[in-house]
């Protein structure tokens, strides 16, 4: 007897497909509103500096520029998943290469850009850490000065006794050293994996249009409109009532894509220059501020039978969640 199926090995069209082909799927970057400006984000050339001073004065003059911002128009905003210790713009101190401190809006890209060569920022290098490793050291650099007292914080799994720690999960089933005890043959490796980025095609964009009555308009490259409403309205302080995310197609996620990246500053933006403002990241800032995998590093312990029954076995994990945990999923994930 052969089976035969109606559907195993039969052409199947994508629902999706004509729109794509023809050019008609809408991406965030896509969109286009009346009088919408240009934004461009000013970031940190240094791995860790304090913040001394902002000028703005030479680029507020440059023809075309609508507004300006630093991370003092944005004091005490923090954006996050879960946890929330990314500041919406850096008003303090930096903590990675890539990090937010200033942004533009104008009538071009030439213009924004401009701008933001004649923003001056006057920072204090500190001492940086590169290693996962290294950073839990005493003695090493440290990021963060209270990880508990961000909003959002998962107190019941901070690590606050590992330096640069941020949180710990422990599972245990059974009884661990009797298992290694009744081994014949115990072996221990050890392996690390390095960030990757998700390498999706579509950059992230952020589009952000401010009705007469107060009401938002949000698009954007995030696949959660409802996590990406509410983020948007803790970071800034906004009834979520009040905000509208309209869903537009992902040209790829991975993983990579379950944030509001920059649609905060689009809304200071925005609100500032009283335009629609739309923010489109480049390739180099998606390799450099985005949301990429955590470099992770693993000891693994395995006890077992010379007829190969596994008796026992150890895991020890480190996440390393870089400068921030805010677009980490759950948060404590990072460690």
């Amino acid at each position: 007897m052969v089976f035969q199926s109606e559907i195993i090995g039969q052409s199947v069209s994508r629902i999706d497909g004509p729109d794509k082909v023809t050019g008609e799927t809408l991406f965030a970057a896509d969109v286009v509103l009346p009088g919408m400006l240009c934004g461009k984000i000013l970031r940190s050339p240094h791995p860790h500096a304090r913040i001394r001073g902002f000028d703005t004065a030479a680029a507020r003059a440059v023809p075309g520029v609508m507004a300006v911002i630093t991370g003092e128009d944005a004091r005490g905003f923090y954006q996050g998943k879960v946890l929330r210790d990314l500041p919406v713009l850096c008003w303090d101190r930096v903590r990675y290469i890539g990090d937010r401190v200033a942004a533009v809006a104008a009538e071009t890209p030439e213009a924004a850009e401009e701008a933001l060569l004649l923003i001056e920022v006057d920072y204090e290098e500190l001492p940086a850490v590169f290693d996962p490793m290294e950073a839990m050291l005493p003695g090493a650099p440290l990021i963060h000065d209270d990880v508990a007292a961000y909003e959002g914080a998962p107190l019941h799994v901070l690590a606050p006794d590992i330096h640069n720690g941020q949180t710990r999960l422990s599972w245990t089933k059974g009884d661990l050293v009797q298992g290694f005890a009744e081994a014949d043959i115990v072996l221990e490796h050890s392996f690390s994996v390095p960030s990757r980025h998700q390498g999706y095609i579509e950059p992230f964009a952020s589009v952000i249009a401010i009705d007469d009555d107060g009401r938002i308009q949000a698009w954007c490259s995030s696949k959660a409109p409802f996590r990406a409403r509410r983020q948007l309205a803790e970071a800034v302080g906004l009834d979520e009532e009040r905000i509208r995310v309209n869903v537009t197609s992902i040209g790829g996620d991975f993983g990579g894509k379950g944030d509001t990246r920059d649609l905060p500053i689009a809304y200071l933006l925005a609100k500032k220059a009283n335009r629609p403002v739309k923010i489109v990241m480049s390739s180099v800032e998606e390799l450099t501020a985005s949301n990429p995998t955590h470099p992770t590093f693993v000891t693994i312990k395995s006890g077992m039978t010379r007829d190969g029954r596994l008796t026992a076995r150890e895991v020890h994990t480190v996440h390393a969640s870089g400068a921030y945990g805010a677009m980490k999923p759950r948060a404590y994930l990072s460690t």
